[in-house]
């Protein structure tokens, strides 16, 4: 069963996304792209921060790897569905650096994850220092998808 504000914010996301594609044959825009990237965004946000987030600066390795065996699946997902965007030519080049810094932090949630799980408290520093100097956030926000810029959705802090 799905939880009315997760079904909320799914058919909020299939309304951009119909209202996008349902406006014929146009090209699609860069506002196209920022729109249903929002919306995408915007539903893994509101899904991480419903998650119990392991205590800020305490969060024990192993209360750290229950929560990120929750929050990647919604990471994978959420970047499945930025790579599966169309790619207009304004600022082509800007959407691919934020998509390829994108699969970077999947990668990087992926090794924090495996740190978390094995205990590796300094993998787990590194990890997240690296998702800290991540390119992802400032680069959505250059691109225009200010629900992708807020990385304090999925940040562990």
């Amino acid at each position: 069963m799905i939880a009315r504000p997760r079904l909320s914010a799914t058919l909020g996301a299939l309304l951009v996304a119909g209202a996008v594609s349902a406006c014929g044959g146009h090209s699609v825009t860069k506002q196209d792209v920022i729109a249903r990237g929002n919306a995408i965004c915007a539903i893994a946000l509101r899904q991480i921060r419903a998650l119990p987030a392991p205590t800020s600066g305490g969060a024990s390795p192993r209360a750290m790897s229950r929560y990120l065996e929750q929050v990647v699946p919604i990471i994978e997902k959420e970047i499945a569905g930025i790579r599966a965007l169309p790619q207009p030519q304004q600022d082509r080049a800007l959407l691919h650096r934020y998509v390829t810094a994108m699969s970077g932090t999947a990668t990087q949630y992926k090794a924090l994850a495996a740190a978390a799980k094995s205990g590796d408290s300094d993998a787990i520093s590194q990890d997240l220092a690296n998702l800290a100097d991540s390119p992802a956030a400032s680069l959505a926000g250059a691109y225009g998808l200010s629900q992708c810029a807020s990385a304090a959705g999925t940040a562990i802090s």
